[in-house]
């Protein structure tokens, strides 16, 4: 098994015109060869825009995978001695057509395919998701993992070939969001400890005659209605090693050195505890709750309790401190503090209310931060507010996104993280991810620091598909609107809307939990970890 490989992710448009299509896959296939790429990243949709005029005419214009469009594109990896990557539509039995991942190898056969589990919006009127495993590739250089588009815009797809020993991930995408290249790319490499090679498209993702109906549809600007590029191929801690512009063809190229990738980098998962993600049931958030709050982080409680009552005195209902920080003596009606505490060999989560202690979640996952807590929680539990149901993040949980999931399942409108986080990764990256890909309110809270760890998240006012948006578009997908403390700041404090947890579609008939790829995350439950969490 080879280490070290030279991949290269290539942007381009497409178009309604299959030969061309083709051509230009075989043209930048060529490109990528001749900047010494062992393996070759393409988009999703190469052989077709993903636009039908009818289910027969999305049949008509699918590639079989034994048929001759794919079969030139196997011919010149043959020719060239390549590994290529790409997304198409496939026909299927009966009226079915799937988004289908497609690896060639260098010999011309089909190494491994792989089934799009989420479909996005309009695509859902054409194509059917897939419902099994997908397989973990067996490659020259060890086991690959391949999935499109929206299947990395939640966690549950890229986690399940990486708890396989998947080194190296390959993202074949088809979008205008901004926010694919800095975040939703990005976070699957250093949550996974993988190296993550994407594709985008570039040009228009419609036909020209199409774009005024979407764009109103969705709420967005036409000239928003294009690829958003940005290719690129990300290091196992969240570095972008190579990434290709906005706009325009591009082929960009890195040289990986697998043996990088830390065997033991899963190894405290907690599979026992995952349940939840590989069953169909989800609990909708409440809707009849008070759904904003007032939530006061105060980074400096350790160092000066007074601050406590600063945050109270500003109308704060919430207040969440840095982890073993002691809760305030008096706590006065209405008002609730989330902190953390060590007792015996548990660290735990605490919701302290004019009552007393109220709530407790014991931390899941082993902390090397807190060895001493060896009896782990075995659940994620909620307590009940007047501004929605909260979920307690304790030690280091947050780095595993099944945390935040089980949390979503149960129907958690708001999580409270009392943390202090080791890795810039975790601010900037991690944490974001978990409220977008929850569409869930997050109120953290870490000590003072140049990782400037406290913060306070909120899902968009917005869903993609709204024509009547209450804020322009801002040419993301789901990114959460973050107020964040300065990395000195001692107080933070905001307002919160828990209740936007109760719209969790991300786009047209897209729940991002409810619609959840619940049958690939058996994998997540069952299989044995391959190793653990992420980078320092």
């Amino acid at each position: 098994m080879r280490d070290r490989v030279r991949v290269a992710a290539v942007q381009f448009a497409t178009g309604t015109d299959l030969d061309e299509n083709l051509a230009t896959c075989v043209r930048m296939l060529d490109a990528a060869a001749a900047e010494g790429a062992d393996l070759v990243v393409m988009p999703e949709f190469c052989n077709h825009l993903s636009v039908y005029e009818s289910q027969d005419h999305c049949r008509t214009v699918a590639v079989s995978l034994d048929g001759p469009w794919l079969g030139t594109l196997a011919q010149r990896s043959a020719e060239i001695g390549v590994y290529a990557s790409l997304t198409v539509t496939v026909p299927r039995d009966g009226d079915r057509v799937t988004a289908t991942n497609v690896l060639i190898d260098p010999q011309g056969g089909v190494a491994a395919t792989a089934d799009k589990q989420m479909l996005m919006g309009n695509e859902r009127a054409y194509l059917s998701a897939g419902s099994e495993v997908s397989p973990v590739a067996d490659t020259a250089f060890g086991p690959v993992g391949l999935y499109s588009c929206m299947d990395g815009v939640t966690f549950e797809v890229p986690r399940t070939f990486a708890v396989r020993g998947a080194r190296l991930l390959l993202n074949s995408l088809n979008s205008f969001a901004l926010d694919e290249a800095r975040l939703h790319i990005p976070v699957r490499a250093v949550e996974n400890g993988v190296y993550v090679v994407a594709a985008n498209k570039v040009g228009p993702l419609l036909l020209a005659e199409q774009v005024p109906a979407f764009s109103q549809a969705l709420g967005v600007p036409p000239e928003a209605l294009n690829g958003a590029g940005e290719s690129q191929v990300v290091a196992p801690d969240g570095t972008v090693m190579a990434q290709a512009p906005l706009t325009g063809e591009a082929v960009v190229v890195a040289d990986l050195d697998l043996s990088l990738v830390e065997p033991d980098r899963l190894e405290g998962r907690q599979p026992q505890v995952y349940g939840p993600l590989a069953q169909t049931h989800t609990t909708r958030p409440d809707v009849e709750r008070d759904f904003d709050v007032i939530v006061g982080c105060v980074p400096g409680a350790r160092s000066n309790p007074e601050l406590v009552g600063e945050a109270i005195g500003t109308g704060a209902s919430l207040v969440v401190l840095p982890e073993l920080t002691p809760p305030p003596p008096n706590i006065s009606p209405g008002l609730l503090v989330v902190t953390t505490a060590r007792r015996d060999d548990q660290h735990l989560g605490q919701v302290w209310s004019a009552e007393g202690l109220v709530h407790e979640q014991a931390q899941v996952h082993l902390s090397g931060r807190h060895p001493n807590a060896t009896r782990l929680g075995t659940e994620v539990s909620l307590y009940p507010t007047p501004f929605g149901d909260l979920a307690v993040v304790v030690g280091d949980d947050h780095r595993y996104p099944e945390i935040f999931r089980l949390a979503a399942i149960a129907g958690a409108h708001l999580v409270a993280v009392c943390w202090q986080p080791e890795n810039r990764w975790e601010c900037d990256l991690a944490l974001v991810e978990r409220a977008a890909e929850n569409r869930i309110s997050v109120a953290a809270c870490g000590p003072p620091g140049p990782l400037a760890a406290t913060m306070l998240l909120d899902p968009p006012a917005d869903s993609l598909w709204n024509p009547y948006r209450s804020n322009p578009y801002n040419g993301t997908i789901n990114t959460p609107i973050c107020q964040r403390a300065e990395p000195d700041d001692e107080l933070l404090v905001g307002k919160l809307h828990p209740g936007r947890a109760v719209n969790r579609e991300v786009s047209k008939d897209t729940d991002l939990v409810g619609g959840r790829p619940w049958q690939a995350s058996a994998v997540l439950v069952e299989s044995a970890p391959a190793g653990g969490l992420g980078c320092d």
